[in-house]
């Protein structure tokens, strides 16, 4: 039989038998496992989460803590539990952080500040608004007299702070007389001062004088102003004089940078301006961020006042009609 019709005469077919009769070496099959092996521990080793005594880490949905402590696990029941309750804001006494490849991976969140809590003499306290009650916990157990017990603890001895708000509109909310529920462990070692905690300290006393710590922005036309003059307004931070003037409210005096047309201004110079020259007034409370203690500190107010001068002649074409004002137009 000829050769070219003959297919096991091929050199490819030969060497595949040479192969399949060779015999086999024990030693390559090993290291082929060893190395399967290795491969999978680092594998388990970068999955590997850790939670120490203290600290927590996020599971599957990213919200829920692993309970190392009383407040924790009191919040755990409610993030459980889900509607009416979710978490406003939140302290914790060690950094948000999970494990990856044997490194510590901090995870950074949004700062929530409560609505409901600051400090008074470093000492915490209660600022609830009309129709706020909130439930307090301290150390898991609820406290039968909340601002006795608040007034007690002062901040550098607090661990955790966790504030649940209720959802009013939410299934079961009216089974729940509070609106609130604040959770606060203490501790007997002074937490470490972070970035974090210094912010939530800076907040809690600015909250303490101030009723928009994180800032308020409010403009004024000129018969805007007229009506928050009208009912003393103080957002607008200057009321009008019988002369139908401005000049500055006595809260804002002390602390307080002006402006007039852009232009640098002491507060004599707005007393200056007449209220029917006002074009826009713009008053600005800044936040706690930029007017706590520190070297670059700002004034905590600041307010602008874009004028027209030409308003001041009599031309009632010129103007809308406004019942606040009891001048001649």
């Amino acid at each position: 039989m000829y050769g070219f019709t003959n297919r096991f005469s091929g050199s490819a077919l030969r060497h595949r038998i040479g192969m399949m009769n060779r015999q086999r070496s024990n030693r390559s099959a090993w290291a082929r496992y060893v190395i399967w092996a290795m491969l999978l521990g680092v594998m388990v080793l970068a999955c590997r989460h850790r939670a120490d005594d203290g600290e927590f880490v996020l599971n599957r949905t990213g919200s829920t803590l692993f309970p190392t402590n009383e407040s924790r696990r009191l919040t755990a029941e409610l993030d459980k539990q889900g509607a009416p309750w979710f978490r406003q804001s939140a302290l914790f006494d060690k950094d948000r952080h999970t494990i990856v490849n044997g490194k510590r991976v901090v995870i950074t969140t949004f700062i929530n500040y409560p609505d409901i809590l600051c400090t008074r003499n470093d000492r915490l306290a209660l600022k609830l608004r009309d129709g706020q009650r909130v439930t307090v916990f301290i150390n898991g157990q609820q406290a039968t007299l909340p601002e006795k017990a608040l007034a007690a603890i002062r901040f550098e001895e607090v661990a955790d702070i966790l504030v649940y708000q209720k959802w009013d509109d939410a299934p079961g909310a009216e089974t729940y007389p509070e609106s609130h529920r604040l959770f606060i462990s203490t501790t007997h070692r002074k937490p470490v001062t972070d970035f974090v905690r210094s912010q939530w300290s800076n907040y809690l006393k600015a909250a303490a004088v101030s009723d928009h710590p994180l800032g308020k922005a409010s403009t004024f036309s000129m018969n805007k102003l007229l009506e928050a003059t009208f009912f003393s307004n103080k957002l607008a931070f200057v009321k009008r004089t019988k002369d139908d003037h401005l000049t500055l409210h006595d809260s804002y005096k002390t602390d307080i940078e002006l402006f007039i047309n852009g232009l640098p201004a002491k507060e004599k110079d707005i007393e200056g301006v007449h209220i029917r020259e006002v074009d826009r007034l713009y008053a600005n409370e800044r936040s706690f961020e930029d007017w706590a203690d520190g070297p670059e500190r700002k004034s905590r107010f600041v307010l602008y006042i874009q004028t027209a001068p030409k308003r001041a002649k009599r031309d009632s074409s010129y103007y809308v009609f406004s019942p606040f004002y009891s001048g001649d137009f």
